[in-house]
């Protein structure tokens, strides 16, 4: 009962929030979106600590605490920013958002795209994700994304009709492998956020600021499967609603076999590209997600020994 009186609160209020955010001029939104990132902040204290523990654990004494501090306070307000521009994407995109958008490297989507075998294209939660997928759907390419389920079944259509109305495909996760295929085949653009620990998922442990982090290995199957292009691509948020969209250059694949060590090669490779856009860019990071919560097994350490020779 309880849990059922706060979902509605939740709902209800989100249903609300997007009413008004869509009513306000776009620099009262972004102000209030960073104050709402500096609350939450200064009063959740178990986000603050867990962020401020695994900038520690990425960057140990590289870093000062003051500047690790900087870090966390700004990534709270970049998602807090990206939030209420999210909901005010449906209709304001083209006059607002795309306007404000730097675009560097799209000739390698182009390029990939003509492909026609479909794109891998593999980003993490850095920035405004939400924003990256209208702006490949807006542009001309066939796009979709593989989104988890909220857990209110209400927000989650919310969510969904937003994305549909910016032409993007809702591919849910528990969706069947053959589905995400056939959109490959049919030359889609698909973003997979392979940034987290997902209990979930299988995956490797792959080098992540220098520790072992799990990271799913579902988008590399599949792109290795369908022949697809493996592309990273990231989309960068800054204050007064800047936003610079960043497509780097498509992975050389050497080999399709689907053996373990050539996943973990590939997937690897890609962990090692979101890693470089966030040592850019730290404070574009959700940190105080707990990238490093699986330890290795018996069996994983064997593995990475024997691809050491």
């Amino acid at each position: 009962m309880a849990n059922k009186l706060k979902n509605n609160i939740v709902f209800f209020s989100a249903r609300i929030l997007f009413w008004l955010i869509n009513f306000l001029p776009r620099f009262i939104t972004l102000f209030l979106g960073e104050l709402l990132g500096m609350i939450a902040y200064c009063l959740i204290k178990k986000e603050r600590h867990k962020t401020l523990l695994n900038l520690d654990r990425a960057y140990g004494n590289s870093l000062s605490y003051h500047r690790k501090k900087e870090i966390a306070r700004l990534c709270f307000q970049t998602f807090g920013r990206a939030a209420l521009e999210d909901m005010r994407m449906r209709r304001y995109y083209q006059t607002q958002m795309r306007p404000n958008i730097e675009i560097v490297g799209e000739e390698n989507l182009k390029k990939a795209y003509q492909k026609g075998k479909g794109i891998v294209a593999f980003t993490g939660h850095i920035g405004n994700f939400e924003l990256l997928a209208a702006w490949v759907a807006q542009s001309g390419y066939k796009a979709a994304v593989i989104g988890r389920e909220l857990y209110d079944k209400r927000l989650d259509e919310m969510l969904i009709a937003n994305r549909t109305a910016m032409d993007i495909v809702n591919i849910r996760t528990d969706d069947s492998p053959r589905d995400i295929l056939r959109f490959l085949k049919d030359n889609y653009a698909i973003g997979f956020l392979i940034d987290t620990d997902s209990f979930r998922v299988g995956g490797e442990l792959t080098p992540f600021f220098g520790r072992l982090a799990k990271t799913p290995i579902g988008p590399t199957q599949l792109g290795l499967v369908s022949g697809a292009a493996f592309l990273p691509i990231f989309c960068l948020s800054f204050p007064r609603g800047k936003y610079k969209i960043v497509i780097g250059e498509e992975l050389t694949i050497e080999s399709r076999e689907r053996t373990r060590e050539n996943i973990y090669k590939i997937t690897g490779r890609m962990t090692k590209e979101i890693e470089k856009i966030i040592r850019r860019h730290p404070d574009q990071w959700i940190w105080m997600h707990n990238r490093w919560h699986t330890r290795p097994e018996v069996n994983d350490l064997e593995f990475l020994r024997s691809l050491k020779g």
